[in-house]
Protein backbone atom coordinates (compact mmCIF):
# COMPACT_ATOMS: atom_id res chain seq x y z
CA UNK A 1 0.00 0.00 0.00
CA UNK A 2 2.85 2.25 0.93
CA UNK A 3 4.39 1.34 -2.26
CA UNK A 4 1.35 2.41 -4.37
CA UNK A 5 0.78 6.04 -2.74
CA UNK A 6 4.78 6.40 -3.36
CA UNK A 7 4.20 5.48 -7.15
CA UNK A 8 0.70 7.58 -6.85
CA UNK A 9 2.70 11.06 -5.48
CA UNK A 10 5.72 10.42 -8.25
CA UNK A 11 2.88 10.36 -11.30
CA UNK A 12 1.29 13.21 -10.05
CA UNK A 13 4.56 15.53 -9.82
CA UNK A 14 5.06 14.52 -13.33
CA UNK A 15 1.86 15.09 -14.43
CA UNK A 16 2.69 18.80 -13.14
CA UNK A 17 5.55 19.13 -14.59
CA UNK A 18 6.25 22.32 -17.14
CA UNK A 19 6.48 19.55 -19.62
CA UNK A 20 2.83 18.29 -19.17
CA UNK A 21 0.71 15.97 -21.28
CA UNK A 22 -1.82 16.74 -23.15
CA UNK A 23 -5.30 17.70 -21.66
CA UNK A 24 -7.08 14.75 -22.50
CA UNK A 25 -4.20 12.33 -21.73
CA UNK A 26 -4.56 13.83 -18.41
CA UNK A 27 -8.04 13.57 -17.59
CA UNK A 28 -7.70 9.80 -18.52
CA UNK A 29 -5.01 9.11 -16.41
CA UNK A 30 -6.94 10.94 -13.33
CA UNK A 31 -10.16 8.84 -14.38
CA UNK A 32 -7.61 5.64 -13.74
CA UNK A 33 -6.22 6.33 -10.73
CA UNK A 34 -9.25 7.49 -9.16
CA UNK A 35 -10.46 4.26 -10.02
CA UNK A 36 -7.90 2.19 -8.67
CA UNK A 37 -8.13 4.01 -5.61
CA UNK A 38 -11.86 3.21 -5.54
CA UNK A 39 -11.22 -1.01 -6.73
CA UNK A 40 -8.41 -0.63 -3.41
CA UNK A 41 -10.61 0.60 -0.85
CA UNK A 42 -13.06 -1.60 -1.71
CA UNK A 43 -10.70 -4.78 -1.93
CA UNK A 44 -9.49 -3.01 1.94
CA UNK A 45 -13.24 -2.97 2.85
CA UNK A 46 -14.28 -6.83 1.44
CA UNK A 47 -11.37 -8.09 3.27
CA UNK A 48 -11.59 -6.32 6.43
CA UNK A 49 -14.89 -7.37 6.61
CA UNK A 50 -13.81 -11.22 6.14
CA UNK A 51 -11.50 -11.04 8.61
CA UNK A 52 -14.47 -9.48 10.43
CA UNK A 53 -16.62 -11.94 10.05
CA UNK A 54 -14.14 -14.53 10.89
CA UNK A 55 -13.12 -13.30 14.02
CA UNK A 56 -16.52 -13.20 14.88
CA UNK A 57 -17.26 -16.89 14.18
CA UNK A 58 -14.23 -17.69 15.90
CA UNK A 59 -15.10 -15.98 18.87
CA UNK A 60 -19.22 -17.91 18.45
CA UNK A 61 -17.33 -20.87 18.58
CA UNK A 62 -15.21 -20.59 21.31
CA UNK A 63 -17.94 -19.66 23.36
CA UNK A 64 -19.71 -22.63 22.00
CA UNK A 65 -16.76 -24.93 22.88
CA UNK A 66 -16.86 -23.31 26.48
CA UNK A 67 -20.47 -23.41 27.21
CA UNK A 68 -20.32 -26.87 25.86
CA UNK A 69 -17.25 -28.07 27.65
CA UNK A 70 -18.89 -26.08 30.92
CA UNK A 71 -21.93 -27.96 30.77
CA UNK A 72 -20.73 -31.66 30.19
CA UNK A 73 -17.86 -31.08 33.02
CA UNK A 74 -15.29 -31.72 30.32
CA UNK A 75 -11.74 -29.85 31.67
CA UNK A 76 -9.57 -28.80 29.09
CA UNK A 77 -5.85 -28.42 29.59
CA UNK A 78 -2.59 -27.89 27.92
CA UNK A 79 1.10 -27.85 29.08
CA UNK A 80 3.89 -26.50 27.31
CA UNK A 81 7.31 -28.77 27.79
CA UNK A 82 10.10 -26.18 26.77
CA UNK A 83 8.49 -23.27 29.23
CA UNK A 84 6.78 -25.69 31.58
CA UNK A 85 3.67 -23.32 30.91
CA UNK A 86 0.14 -25.17 32.03
CA UNK A 87 -2.91 -23.72 30.76
CA UNK A 88 -6.58 -24.58 31.95
CA UNK A 89 -10.07 -23.60 31.12
CA UNK A 90 -12.36 -22.61 33.89
CA UNK A 91 -13.67 -26.56 34.18
CA UNK A 92 -10.34 -27.42 35.67
CA UNK A 93 -10.33 -25.21 37.96
CA UNK A 94 -12.99 -26.37 39.29
CA UNK A 95 -12.69 -30.44 39.17
CA UNK A 96 -9.38 -30.14 41.10
CA UNK A 97 -11.32 -27.25 43.50
CA UNK A 98 -8.84 -24.17 43.05
CA UNK A 99 -9.78 -20.46 42.73
CA UNK A 100 -10.40 -19.68 39.09
CA UNK A 101 -7.56 -17.71 37.46
CA UNK A 102 -4.65 -18.99 40.15
CA UNK A 103 -1.14 -19.74 38.26
CA UNK A 104 -1.07 -23.50 37.37
CA UNK A 105 2.13 -25.93 37.15
CA UNK A 106 2.83 -29.56 36.68
CA UNK A 107 4.22 -29.20 39.73
CA UNK A 108 1.32 -28.22 41.72
CA UNK A 109 -0.68 -30.54 40.21
CA UNK A 110 1.56 -33.40 41.54
CA UNK A 111 0.79 -32.22 45.10
CA UNK A 112 -3.11 -33.08 44.27
CA UNK A 113 -2.41 -36.86 42.75
CA UNK A 114 -2.08 -39.61 44.86
CA UNK A 115 1.81 -40.89 44.91
CA UNK A 116 0.35 -44.38 43.70
CA UNK A 117 -1.00 -42.67 40.44
CA UNK A 118 1.93 -39.93 40.23
CA UNK A 119 3.97 -42.27 38.15
CA UNK A 120 1.82 -42.98 35.04
CA UNK A 121 1.07 -39.41 35.17
CA UNK A 122 4.54 -38.70 34.98
CA UNK A 123 5.12 -41.42 32.23
CA UNK A 124 2.64 -39.79 29.98
CA UNK A 125 4.59 -36.34 30.28
CA UNK A 126 7.58 -37.71 29.46
CA UNK A 127 6.25 -39.80 26.40
CA UNK A 128 6.41 -36.94 23.69
CA UNK A 129 7.47 -38.78 21.24
CA UNK A 130 4.10 -41.07 21.27
CA UNK A 131 1.53 -39.18 18.62
CA UNK A 132 -0.86 -41.91 19.73
CA UNK A 133 -4.14 -41.15 21.64
CA UNK A 134 -3.34 -41.76 25.97
CA UNK A 135 -5.50 -42.39 28.47
CA UNK A 136 -5.20 -42.36 32.26
CA UNK A 137 -7.22 -42.46 35.23
CA UNK A 138 -5.92 -41.46 37.98
CA UNK A 139 -7.02 -39.90 41.92
CA UNK A 140 -6.08 -36.81 43.25
CA UNK A 141 -7.44 -34.90 46.47
CA UNK A 142 -9.28 -31.78 45.94
CA UNK A 143 -8.01 -28.49 47.16
CA UNK A 144 -11.34 -26.98 48.19
CA UNK A 145 -13.03 -29.92 50.59
CA UNK A 146 -10.28 -32.73 50.30
CA UNK A 147 -12.52 -35.12 48.72
CA UNK A 148 -10.86 -38.06 47.01
CA UNK A 149 -11.86 -38.06 43.35
CA UNK A 150 -11.24 -39.86 40.42
CA UNK A 151 -10.03 -38.37 37.04
CA UNK A 152 -10.07 -39.90 33.68
CA UNK A 153 -7.92 -37.25 31.25
CA UNK A 154 -7.29 -38.24 27.79
CA UNK A 155 -4.84 -36.42 25.60
CA UNK A 156 -2.45 -35.86 22.45
CA UNK A 157 1.38 -34.88 21.53
CA UNK A 158 1.35 -31.94 19.33
CA UNK A 159 4.67 -30.58 17.89
CA UNK A 160 4.80 -27.42 16.52
CA UNK A 161 7.97 -27.34 14.88
CA UNK A 162 9.82 -26.15 18.07
CA UNK A 163 7.51 -26.91 20.95
CA UNK A 164 6.02 -29.62 22.85
CA UNK A 165 2.77 -29.19 23.67
CA UNK A 166 0.37 -31.60 25.17
CA UNK A 167 -3.59 -31.25 24.75
CA UNK A 168 -6.13 -33.41 26.36
CA UNK A 169 -9.04 -33.49 28.22
CA UNK A 170 -10.15 -34.67 31.97
CA UNK A 171 -13.28 -35.32 33.24
CA UNK A 172 -14.66 -36.31 36.97
CA UNK A 173 -15.70 -40.04 37.17
CA UNK A 174 -15.55 -40.48 40.69
CA UNK A 175 -19.68 -41.83 40.36
CA UNK A 176 -18.66 -44.29 37.47
CA UNK A 177 -15.60 -45.61 39.34
CA UNK A 178 -17.79 -46.01 42.57
CA UNK A 179 -20.38 -48.03 40.71
CA UNK A 180 -18.03 -50.06 39.32
CA UNK A 181 -16.02 -50.72 42.10
CA UNK A 182 -19.58 -51.77 43.60
CA UNK A 183 -19.89 -53.97 40.68
CA UNK A 184 -16.59 -55.74 41.40
CA UNK A 185 -17.09 -56.06 45.00
CA UNK A 186 -20.61 -57.92 44.95
CA UNK A 187 -18.48 -60.26 41.88
CA UNK A 188 -15.26 -60.61 43.66
CA UNK A 189 -15.56 -59.92 47.11
CA UNK A 190 -16.89 -61.46 49.81
CA UNK A 191 -19.55 -59.31 51.77
CA UNK A 192 -18.59 -60.78 55.38
CA UNK A 193 -14.72 -60.94 54.87
CA UNK A 194 -14.21 -58.34 52.61
CA UNK A 195 -11.58 -60.99 51.27
CA UNK A 196 -11.49 -61.90 47.72
CA UNK A 197 -13.67 -64.65 46.95
CA UNK A 198 -13.59 -67.64 44.86
CA UNK A 199 -14.85 -66.28 41.37
CA UNK A 200 -11.71 -63.50 42.12
CA UNK A 201 -9.21 -66.62 42.96
CA UNK A 202 -10.14 -68.43 39.89
CA UNK A 203 -9.61 -65.37 37.69
CA UNK A 204 -6.53 -64.07 39.23
CA UNK A 205 -4.68 -67.49 39.79
CA UNK A 206 -5.34 -68.77 36.22
CA UNK A 207 -3.30 -65.64 35.06
CA UNK A 208 -0.73 -66.20 38.13
CA UNK A 209 0.09 -69.65 36.88
CA UNK A 210 0.43 -69.05 33.26
CA UNK A 211 3.00 -66.00 34.49
CA UNK A 212 5.50 -68.53 36.54
CA UNK A 213 8.70 -68.34 35.07
CA UNK A 214 11.01 -71.39 34.88
CA UNK A 215 12.63 -72.40 38.34
CA UNK A 216 9.70 -71.14 40.74
CA UNK A 217 7.11 -72.49 41.88
CA UNK A 218 3.23 -71.19 42.75
CA UNK A 219 1.93 -72.60 46.47
CA UNK A 220 -1.53 -73.08 47.32
CA UNK A 221 -3.38 -73.62 50.71
CA UNK A 222 -5.94 -74.69 51.76
CA UNK A 223 -7.53 -74.33 55.25
CA UNK A 224 -10.56 -75.41 57.04
CA UNK A 225 -11.04 -74.32 60.64
CA UNK A 226 -11.29 -76.89 62.67
CA UNK A 227 -14.22 -76.86 65.80
CA UNK A 228 -15.82 -73.60 64.17
CA UNK A 229 -19.54 -75.80 63.64
CA UNK A 230 -19.18 -75.71 67.07
CA UNK A 231 -18.31 -72.31 67.80
CA UNK A 232 -21.46 -71.54 65.68
CA UNK A 233 -23.66 -74.00 67.21
CA UNK A 234 -22.53 -72.38 71.15
CA UNK A 235 -22.42 -69.11 71.15
CA UNK A 236 -24.20 -68.03 67.74
CA UNK A 237 -23.72 -66.68 63.98
CA UNK A 238 -22.79 -63.70 64.99
CA UNK A 239 -19.96 -64.81 67.04
CA UNK A 240 -19.23 -67.03 64.77
CA UNK A 241 -19.14 -64.03 61.96
CA UNK A 242 -16.99 -62.14 64.17
CA UNK A 243 -14.72 -64.98 64.16
CA UNK A 244 -14.29 -65.64 60.47
CA UNK A 245 -13.71 -62.12 60.01
CA UNK A 246 -10.75 -61.92 62.68
CA UNK A 247 -9.29 -64.87 61.03
CA UNK A 248 -9.29 -63.56 58.04
CA UNK A 249 -7.32 -60.62 59.87
CA UNK A 250 -4.83 -62.37 60.97
CA UNK A 251 -4.25 -64.50 58.05
CA UNK A 252 -3.29 -61.17 56.21
CA UNK A 253 -1.45 -59.99 58.95
CA UNK A 254 1.01 -62.99 58.60
CA UNK A 255 1.26 -63.68 54.35
CA UNK A 256 4.13 -61.61 52.68
CA UNK A 257 2.81 -58.61 50.36
CA UNK A 258 2.96 -60.64 47.12
CA UNK A 259 0.16 -63.25 48.46
CA UNK A 260 -3.42 -63.24 48.70
CA UNK A 261 -6.01 -64.53 51.07
CA UNK A 262 -9.65 -65.71 49.90
CA UNK A 263 -12.49 -67.27 51.20
CA UNK A 264 -14.43 -69.71 49.75
CA UNK A 265 -17.30 -69.89 51.88
CA UNK A 266 -18.37 -71.31 55.47
CA UNK A 267 -15.35 -71.89 57.31
CA UNK A 268 -12.70 -72.56 54.12
CA UNK A 269 -10.36 -70.47 53.23
CA UNK A 270 -7.74 -70.37 50.48
CA UNK A 271 -3.96 -68.90 50.35
CA UNK A 272 -2.50 -68.30 47.45
CA UNK A 273 1.89 -68.12 47.92
CA UNK A 274 2.80 -66.31 45.02
CA UNK A 275 6.37 -67.07 43.02
CA UNK A 276 8.19 -68.78 45.40
CA UNK A 277 11.82 -70.71 44.08
CA UNK A 278 11.06 -73.78 42.81
CA UNK A 279 13.20 -76.10 45.86
CA UNK A 280 12.28 -73.55 48.48
CA UNK A 281 9.23 -75.67 50.52
CA UNK A 282 10.62 -74.49 53.44
CA UNK A 283 9.11 -71.17 52.50
CA UNK A 284 5.35 -72.86 52.64
CA UNK A 285 6.17 -74.34 55.33
CA UNK A 286 7.19 -71.81 57.96
CA UNK A 287 4.26 -69.82 55.98
CA UNK A 288 1.59 -72.37 57.21
CA UNK A 289 2.91 -72.86 60.42
CA UNK A 290 2.36 -69.05 61.44
CA UNK A 291 -0.86 -69.55 60.44
CA UNK A 292 -1.59 -72.67 62.12
CA UNK A 293 -0.57 -70.97 65.55
CA UNK A 294 -2.12 -67.83 64.75
CA UNK A 295 -4.98 -69.20 63.80
CA UNK A 296 -5.32 -71.54 66.96
CA UNK A 297 -4.77 -69.13 69.63
CA UNK A 298 -8.79 -67.84 71.89
CA UNK A 299 -10.18 -65.28 69.74
CA UNK A 300 -12.09 -62.43 72.45
CA UNK A 301 -15.45 -60.80 71.59
CA UNK A 302 -16.31 -58.83 74.60
CA UNK A 303 -17.29 -61.33 77.20
CA UNK A 304 -17.14 -64.49 75.09
CA UNK A 305 -14.29 -66.47 74.32
CA UNK A 306 -13.68 -68.89 70.97
CA UNK A 307 -11.11 -70.95 69.93
CA UNK A 308 -10.59 -72.95 66.64
CA UNK A 309 -7.83 -74.34 64.90
CA UNK A 310 -6.53 -74.89 61.40
CA UNK A 311 -5.96 -77.97 59.16
CA UNK A 312 -3.99 -76.79 56.37
CA UNK A 313 -3.64 -78.60 52.61
CA UNK A 314 -0.48 -77.66 50.31
CA UNK A 315 -0.28 -78.37 46.54
CA UNK A 316 2.62 -76.79 43.96
CA UNK A 317 2.90 -75.47 40.92
CA UNK A 318 3.56 -76.87 37.98
CA UNK A 319 5.26 -79.72 40.52
CA UNK A 320 2.19 -81.60 41.58
CA UNK A 321 -0.40 -79.87 39.04
CA UNK A 322 -0.50 -78.72 35.40
CA UNK A 323 -3.58 -76.43 35.84
CA UNK A 324 -5.61 -74.32 38.45
CA UNK A 325 -8.32 -77.14 38.75
CA UNK A 326 -5.70 -79.93 39.65
CA UNK A 327 -3.83 -77.31 41.89
CA UNK A 328 -7.07 -76.99 44.12
CA UNK A 329 -7.99 -80.37 44.06
CA UNK A 330 -4.96 -81.26 44.94
CA UNK A 331 -4.77 -78.54 47.64
CA UNK A 332 -8.17 -80.07 49.08
CA UNK A 333 -7.10 -83.54 48.98
CA UNK A 334 -4.35 -82.35 51.35
CA UNK A 335 -6.80 -80.42 53.49
CA UNK A 336 -8.38 -83.70 54.59
CA UNK A 337 -5.17 -85.72 55.21
CA UNK A 338 -3.89 -83.11 57.50
CA UNK A 339 -7.40 -83.56 59.02
CA UNK A 340 -7.33 -87.16 59.41
CA UNK A 341 -3.63 -86.98 60.75
CA UNK A 342 -4.85 -85.12 64.33
CA UNK A 343 -5.99 -81.19 62.94
CA UNK A 344 -4.24 -78.20 64.19
CA UNK A 345 -1.43 -78.85 60.94
CA UNK A 346 -0.51 -79.12 57.51
CA UNK A 347 0.12 -81.97 54.93
CA UNK A 348 1.30 -82.05 51.84
CA UNK A 349 0.37 -83.45 48.72
CA UNK A 350 1.65 -86.10 46.94
CA UNK A 351 1.37 -87.85 43.37
CA UNK A 352 -0.90 -90.84 42.36
CA UNK A 353 2.45 -92.02 41.45
CA UNK A 354 4.54 -91.28 44.79
CA UNK A 355 1.76 -92.91 46.47
CA UNK A 356 1.43 -96.17 44.12
CA UNK A 357 5.49 -96.48 44.68
CA UNK A 358 4.79 -97.36 48.46
CA UNK A 359 5.04 -94.05 49.39
CA UNK A 360 2.71 -92.15 52.05
CA UNK A 361 -0.41 -89.53 49.81
CA UNK A 362 0.61 -86.79 52.13
CA UNK A 363 3.05 -86.11 55.11
CA UNK A 364 0.89 -85.21 57.89
CA UNK A 365 2.76 -83.09 60.23
CA UNK A 366 1.47 -82.26 63.90
CA UNK A 367 1.94 -78.46 65.23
Amino acid sequence: MDSFIAQLNALLTDLYHPVSLPGWMLATLLVLVAASLILMAMYVRHNHGLIKDANQELLMANRRLSLATSVAGVGIWEWEKETDTLLWNPVMFRLYGVQPGEPMSIERMRAWILPDDWQQFKSLLGNMESTDRHEITFAIIRESDGSLRYIHAACYWLYTGRKHRLLGTQMDITEEHAAREKVYREAYQDALTLLPNSRALKSQLRLGLEQTAPGRMQGLFFIDLDGFKKVNDTLGHDIGDLLLKGAAGRMRQIIRQQDRVYRLGGDEFVVWIADVPDQDIHVLETIANKLIDTLSKPFQFDEVRAQVSASIGIARYPQQSSDMESLLKAADEAMYLAKRGGKNAFAHYSTPASAASGSPAADAVPE
